[in-house]
This record gives structure tokens, sequence and C-alpha cells, in this order.
């Protein structure tokens, strides 16, 4: 057999590897069943260890100034990350905008020219009855006025549109 030692030997060896360990980081080992080391008890054995402990002083070591946690250095590259993602998804949005945008100025540009259709059905109307003598001449000039007004705005705000889609 490749391994001879019984399982009690075994755990007898672990236990005698694990007390020199913690010997060697000044810690006390807490054993619920502890080794007995070359035939003596487990109380002069803990004794024994205790007293090897006292001997030796214990300084808490003080972890290098520069030493950052994991924990924080993956929460401040989850930051890093997320701001990047922040950036990017600004970008995609303001391409959307944009886009959206555009689509929303064609859309005006069709409601201006359909706006424009309307005055003009509504120039030919005035016309009408102002021929047919339905409304005296000072109410035409007045309703021709408003017509003519809000045609020269929208014309104004149509150019407007046609300037900035052309970027």
């Amino acid at each position: 057999m490749v391994n001879e030692s019984t399982p009690e030997e075994r755990l007898k060896r672990y236990k005698e590897r694990l007390a020199k360990m913690a010997e060697s980081e000044n810690r006390d080992l807490k054993f619920s069943n502890p080794v007995k080391l070359k035939g003596t008890s487990p109380k002069t054995q803990t004794l024994t260890l205790k007293e090897t402990t006292k001997d030796v002083q214990i300084e808490n070591p003080s972890p290098p100034s520069n030493l950052v946690s994991p924990a924080k250095r993956e929460l401040r590259e989850s930051m890093i990350v997320s701001s990047r993602v922040k950036r990017e998804a600004l970008i995609s949005k303001l391409a959307e905008k944009d886009s959206r945008n555009r689509v929303m100025m064609k859309a005006r540009m069709k409601a201006i020219d359909s706006k424009l259709q309307d005055i003009k059905s509504r120039r030919t109307t005035i016309e009408s009855q102002f021929k047919r003598k339905m409304i005296s001449k000072s109410e035409y000039n007045e309703r021709m006025e408003i017509l003519v007004k809000e045609g020269q705005e929208l014309l104004r705000e149509k150019a407007e549109m046609e300037k900035s889609l052309s970027k």
C-alpha cells in the first residue's frame, strides 16, 4: 500500500502540523479533541502552547498603508465602469434624441405645410365672402392681415427647420 499509516496517525500528524503553524503565527489552537504529543496529556500540551505564546510578545501587525481591501478596489472599479457606461449611454441617448429630433422636425415641417394649405383655403373663403358681399371691406382687411401674419410666422419657422435639417 502507498499509505500504510492508520487514520488515527494521519489525524495526529495533521494536528501536530496545525499546532506548529499556530505556534509560528503566535496563535492559540482550539481543538475539541487535542492531539497527544509524545505521550503528554492534553492539559499539559495546552499549557505548553499557552506558555510559548505568553513568552512571545504579540504585536498587532498593521497592514501596509498602501494596501487597499479587495472590496474597496472592486467598488472603485465598478464606479469607473459605471461612469464609462453612463457616458456611452448618454452619447447613445443624444444620438437617439438627434434622430428623434430629426423625425420630429420632419413631422413639424409637414404640419407647417398643412397649416399653410389651411391658410390658403381660408384666404379663398374670405375672398369669396367679400365678393358675395357677406363681409365688409374693413373686416376683409382685418382677416387678411391675420392670415398674412400667421403665414409669415409659419414660413419663418419652416425656413428655420429647413436650415437645421440641412446641417
